[in-house]
């Protein structure tokens, strides 16, 4: 979770939120997206963390991004403006979301490769959320 906060910090955008993208909007997105994020790589991309484990926070992110902007029209860098304006991954609810997400997507990682389990461990976080990390990742994008 430490990295994925540092990843978080160094993806600050410079602009502004737009007045749309209220705190509580903003949340429910990063969680729906990421939700979204999450699925969509379990069906189609679990069996790439074997080769790649840092490919994980990176998909995930720019699905989340990919949704908020698909489903609600913000663009990446306005819902990354929202992320640090409204300190959502400070959020206690979107952490333990992400973190939940997280332990889910390692144990799905360790039933396809069980030498994970062994101290190879997963990538620490969603990417810029998701939307939000690494996302809504987390991503928003957490995304």
């Amino acid at each position: 979770m430490e990295l994925f906060n540092l990843g978080i910090k160094m993806e600050q955008p410079p602009g502004k939120s737009p007045e749309g993208l209220t705190k509580d909007l903003v949340i429910d997105l990063v969680k729906k997206s990421n939700d979204f994020a999450f699925e969509l790589f379990k069906k189609h991309y679990i069996s790439l963390m074997g080769q790649d484990p840092m490919i994980m926070p990176v998909l995930i992110s720019a699905i989340a991004h990919d949704w908020v902007f698909k489903n609600h029209n913000w663009t990446e860098e306005q819902f990354k403006c929202a992320l640090f304006e409204h300190k959502i991954y400070e959020d206690p609810d979107v952490a333990n979301h992400m973190q939940q997400k997280q332990f889910e997507l390692m144990m799905l990682a360790q039933q396809q490769n069980p030498m994970m389990g062994m101290g190879g461990g997963m990538p620490g976080g969603m990417g810029g959320g998701m939307p939000g990390g690494m996302g809504g990742g987390m991503g928003g994008g957490m995304f």
